[in-house]
């Protein structure tokens, strides 16, 4: 793909586009995107997220805000509308026509009964609408290891490959979000078939930085507090934001169709989240829940799943998501990578200690 072609990104102030961004300047592994980049964005977001990894990279300060990147303001809502928009705003600018699109936008909520999956589902829905407008090139689709499933009782190993997907949304104890990554990614493959040319990328849970008070920092900012006492030996696949970047750029660059899993490693919560405190500098022990017999003490309280507020700490998602020990091969991922995948302990010490910066301040 040429890249002096004109990129439109979605979900650029987020945490994932945010680093994208930056690894499409260049302070990644990989060369400067020579192009124009368009960043969508609401007209309400903020840009503390850019401005944080601009800090993580040690950047000149605003140093995303160069000749090449032009933020623009769109509701992702009106599909073909903004399509004109960008259109007419291309050519005020002296900007070639948008060639391709990486769609990183996504509400993160793993409760099952959350709002953000459908819009999840209709944002996709508006991009690619977008895209075929616009007349693109190519499109990438972020999606989530959450669209795998996996039929393995709880505490059971299983790998779950590339191919592997879980296409329906009713399966007992999926949440709101796996629900709505399911459903996006049919709505690309179903595009792809009516001839768009497309990636989709998989990524485990991200580690990576942002501002406290975000989401995607819920395990930091819990971690900092103390909130956080215990942690259990169930396990999922785990991958550093830079990795998944990189990774997103180069499948993109080369028109991969995939499925491409970002996966690194599959250690347990426990593990993971002392080695997150041991990069926040926190001595704190957490305790060690193991399947047995906490599962049953779960099972014998789902009750109380339909409470407000602490409902959801009850569910049958929630107990999945402790306990499961359900793994994905990350090879597609790592082939994308010079020298492979980051050793997450490593990432959670230096990602750690930023975020320490971070919560002093």
């Amino acid at each position: 793909m040429d890249s002096k072609n004109t990129l439109l990104i979605t979900g650029a102030t987020g945490q994932l586009g945010a680093f994208l961004l930056a690894e499409l300047l260049g302070w990644g592994q990989s060369p400067a995107y020579s192009g124009t980049i368009l960043c969508a964005k609401r007209p309400t977001s903020s840009f503390e997220q850019l401005d944080r990894v601009v800090e993580f990279y040690e950047q000149p300060r605003k140093a995303y805000q160069q000749p090449l990147v032009h933020f623009i303001d769109l509701d992702l809502g009106y599909g073909a509308g903004s399509a004109e928009w960008i259109s007419a705003y291309c050519d005020q600018h002296a900007i070639a026509p948008v060639y391709s699109v990486i769609h990183t936008a996504a509400v993160i909520d793993i409760n099952q009964k959350a709002p953000g999956g459908n819009q999840n589902e209709r944002v996709t829905a508006e991009v690619l609408h977008l895209a075929e407008a616009l007349d693109v090139a190519h499109f990438t689709h972020i999606s989530s290891i959450a669209v795998m499933g996996g039929n393995a009782p709880l505490g059971q190993v299983e790998l779950l490959e590339p191919q592997d997907f879980q296409a329906t949304k009713k399966k007992v104890g999926l949440g709101s979000y796996a629900k709505s990554k399911i459903y996006s990614e049919l709505q690309v493959w179903r595009a792809q078939q009516e001839g768009l040319s497309t990636t989709v990328v998989r990524p485990g849970v991200i580690l990576g930085i942002g501002p406290l008070y975000r989401a995607p920092q819920e395990l930091w900012r819990r971690l900092w507090k103390g909130t956080l006492p215990f942690a259990t030996d169930g396990c999922s696949g785990v991958v550093d934001v830079r990795d998944v970047a990189a990774i997103v750029y180069a499948a993109h660059q080369s028109k991969i169709e995939g499925p491409i899993v970002a996966v690194a490693e599959h250690p347990s919560f426990y593990e993971l989240l002392q080695w997150m405190q041991n990069g926040l500098g926190k001595k704190r022990k957490l305790l060690y829940l193991q399947m047995k017999p906490w599962l049953n003490r779960m099972r014998s309280v789902s009750f109380l799943s339909n409470l407000p507020w602490i409902g959801k700490y009850f569910t049958a998602q929630m107990r999945i998501m402790l306990f499961s020990k359900t793994q994905y091969n990350g090879q597609s991922g790592a082939d994308l990578l010079e020298g492979g995948y980051r050793n997450l302990e490593q990432s959670a010490q230096e990602l750690g200690k930023f975020m320490r910066r971070i919560a002093e301040h």
